[in-house]
């Protein structure tokens, strides 16, 4: 009983000063703010030298105009509109010396017509020979490539926006930005063109976004606008505006102004981009009853429609959607005993995204699209129709999908897959300068198993408040509804950061009750209480050569059960360090783990650790090379007590870029773990192989070997871009090992069509 008391009242204790931490970080934060242009004013260009206006707050304005020229996209800035419009220039460093004039200099013009925006970019670069440009397939993450990018906030709500890459070949990557990078939709894809030249002056790259593609308020005055442009080689990145460290591309609040946009009109869009793809398997397990699926099939559907309900309101329809196109998810080796949340790949449910998101990302979500159409091991089911409908009125952004997927097998039997309807309504309202206040409903509806209606419902309410550029509070709550439960289905949090370029500073209270479950999300873990706090100090050392920046972090994060009983409670303090040539060191001396369990946990078939409280340190080591090298190579190395025994894990990898064309990565994961109640070892090797011919035809080799599932998993792609946003696919899919009841093949041919009216 003292002991009780003593835990109950150093509990209360730890409440309260996590508490009193909040406030007096939010004291910090409101107090001690350093102005935006206070770290290097020196360094600021005189108007004099600026061919741009700023409006009445300070902001860099520049200007667009229509044209009437045909603009040929071919990557030479050749017509003469070009010379009509003054450029955005003069960017700052944000790395390596912030607040320094950029090294190279960097021209971006825009011009619009009745159907287009067109942005030429000049880049000149001293010693154009070394440029980096190699990456051909869109939508990389161009690690190993100079770039260029331009971010358009085309409601000006300083909050959400549109962002568009190129590299010096004109190879494109689009996202879009929800909350200034809360969340960063880098697989929405929109129809763009691009094309890009290297010269002895350095590089030059055309776009051309059609107005269809864009979603904005008409008649605004001015849009936000920023630009990027991340020089390779030095590991230099250059900022039109926002280049302060602790802001960025993506802190769109931050961002200048591109003006003359009042006369920017979209026509209403139309699109439709119906799909047929034939198939042909062997071996495949069936979804919804026993047996193994062969011989060819065909199938007809439209993969999306969308039609235009106002410039910032869009529809969006499917039916009958084939994501065979989707790349098959990365094996893992789950040593937890916490589900593993994969990522989203469906086009389809990655449009707009970011709308959706409500609660603790990959740990305590009510929605999450991978419940729907999708088996608990990954086997696809077919889904009927889809409808979503995205977008802005006034200070209210807006998400709503409906979703039915198709009824496999018999329901009463345990293999049978009930039909099933998806239905979410998501609206938050922009409040003061960037700030929100919103709410989500989420509702599953469809047969059991056992017949009878049953339904899973989750509603809930949440808020981030923006006090200062550096310090933000975020809250939600949210309630489960189920049959037959009454109680402890509730979920609530309290977050507040601060984070500048020298200090980040997080405390976390989190409550998820014992019977909280949205059915339609993601939960690790319920019935408990989670307390978290992190701190970490981030200088840079000018005296310490080749140091970019060093950070220092320690956190703790406590679970209780709902009685207040320990559950977890982690310690980690590490050690990180950026190079400036953009390698890395990371140390982490200690990951101290409690981990109390009250039910027996299976680590692997016959291996089962019993009940019990285990304490256990494991260190980690890694190293990543320079990114900009053709070769790049990665390396872990993590050791140290595992629950009743010891667990080492090594893992390595290296990409090889030799060229634009070829693209070689090999990676290996390996873990030895020996254990009172047995022991173990696993091995997750993973190759793949491209060659791209050009940007429009781009093919891929994946191969995934996996020790613990026994299972070795064969993926081939080819890809060809006849226009864009239209597709011609040939997809080979292989499973093979011990771990399956037989192999299985398939072969896929898709062929997809955009058409906008």
């Amino acid at each position: 009983m003292r002991k009780a008391w003593r835990f109950e009242r150093q509990l209360k204790r730890f409440r309260a000063q996590m508490f009193a931490l909040s406030i007096t970080l939010f004291s910090v934060a409101t107090q001690a703010q350093q102005p935006s242009t206070s770290i290097n004013p020196q360094a600021t260009p005189s108007p004099s030298l600026t061919p741009l206006s700023q409006d009445s707050k300070g902001s860099r304005r520049v200007h667009t105009i229509r044209t009437t020229d045909a603009i040929k996209i071919d990557g030479t800035l050749d017509e003469a509109a070009w010379s009509q419009v003054k450029p955005a220039t003069d960017f700052l460093q944000q790395q390596p010396n912030e607040g320094a004039p950029a090294s190279e200099r960097t021209e971006v013009r825009v011009l619009f017509d009745d159907k287009n925006i067109y942005f030429g970019i000049r880049a000149f670069d001293s010693d154009a020979a070394h440029i980096n440009a190699r990456e051909l397939v869109r939508d990389a993450d161009f690690s190993n490539d100079d770039t260029v990018s331009i971010v358009l906030d085309t409601y000006h709500d300083r909050r959400n926006g549109f962002r568009f890459v190129v590299n010096p070949l004109g190879t494109q990557q689009d996202a879009l930005i929800t909350d200034e990078g809360r969340d960063i939709n880098i697989t929405w894809n929109g129809a763009w063109v691009s094309a890009g030249r290297i010269d002895e002056k350095g590089y030059t790259v055309e776009i051309e976004i059609p107005l269809t593609t864009l979603r904005f308020k008409e008649g605004i005055e001015s849009w936000g606008f920023n630009i990027s442009r991340i020089i390779r080689r030095k590991n230099e990145e250059n900022l039109w505006t926002s280049w302060q460290r602790s802001f960025g591309l993506e802190r769109v609040s931050q961002a200048g102004e591109l003006a003359g946009v009042e006369e920017i009109r979209r026509r209403r869009l139309r699109e439709i981009k119906p799909y047929a793809s034939g198939e042909w398997r062997e071996g495949v397990p069936l979804i919804g009853r026993n047996g193994l699926d062969a011989g060819v099939r065909g199938n007809v559907g439209i993969e999306v429609a969308k039609l235009g309900i106002t410039p910032s309101l869009t529809a969006e329809f499917t039916v009958n959607p084939d994501f065979g196109q989707a790349e098959v998810d990365d094996q893992i080796v789950n040593l937890s005993r916490f589900s593993v949340f994969f990522p989203e790949k469906r086009d389809f449910f990655l449009e707009n995204s970011g709308i959706f998101l409500f609660g603790r990302q990959g740990e305590n979500q009510a929605f999450f699209t991978r419940r729907i159409g999708l088996t608990d091991r990954g086997q696809p089911v077919p889904i009927d129709y889809g409808v979503k409908v995205t977008g802005k009125v006034g200070p209210y952004n807006i998400g709503f999908l409906q979703v039915q997927t198709r009824k496999l097998g018999e329901a009463s039997t345990v293999l049978g897959i009930p039909r099933q309807q998806f239905s979410v309504l998501r609206v938050k309202r922009d409040i003061l300068k960037r700030s929100y206040i919103g709410a989500i409903l989420v509702n599953r509806q469809g047969a059991t198993t056992v017949g009878g209606d049953s339904y899973n419902r989750v509603g809930g309410a949440d808020a981030e408040f923006n006090l200062t550029d550096h310090y933000k509070v975020k809250a939600f709550w949210m309630g489960s509804a189920t049959p037959g439960v009454r109680s402890g289905a509730g979920s609530s949090r309290l977050e507040s950061i601060f984070e500048n370029d020298l200090y980040r500073f997080i405390t976390v209270y989190e409550d998820v009750g014992a019977k909280f479950n949205p059915e339609a999300g993601f939960i690790e873990r319920n019935a408990i209480h989670q307390y978290f706090g992190q701190f970490a100090y981030k200088p840079r050392p000018k005296f310490i050569p080749h140091v970019q920046q060093m950070e220092f972090e320690t956190q703790i994060e406590y679970y209780t059960d709902r009685a207040g009983k320990l559950a977890t409670r982690q310690t980690e303090l590490s050690w990180d360090t950026i190079f400036k040539n953009s390698s890395e060191f990371f140390f982490r001396p200690i990951e101290a783990v409690n981990d109390v369990l009250t039910e027996p946990f299976q680590i692997r078939p016959g291996i089962t650790i019993p009940v019990g409280t285990y304490e256990f340190n494991r260190p980690q080591i890694s190293f990543t090379s320079d990114l900009s090298k053709r070769l790049v190579f990665h390396g872990r190395e993590k050791w140290g007590v595992f629950y009743s025994g010891k667990r080492y894990e090594t893992s390595g990898g290296v990409t090889w870029r030799p060229n634009s064309h070829l693209l070689v990565d090999l990676s290996e994961s390996y873990n030895k773990v020996r254990l009172r109640e047995g022991n173990f070892s696993t091995s997750l090797f993973s190759g793949r192989l491209n060659y791209n011919f050009s940007r429009k035809l781009l093919t891929s080799a994946l191969i995934q070997l996996n020790s613990a599932a026994r299972l070795s998993v064969i993926n081939v792609r080819l890809r060809y871009i006849y226009r864009p946003n239209s597709d011609f696919f040939i997809i080979y899919n292989q499973s093979t090992g011990a771990g399956l009841e037989r192999p299985s093949y398939s072969l896929q041919i898709k062929l997809t069509r955009d058409f906008t009216f």
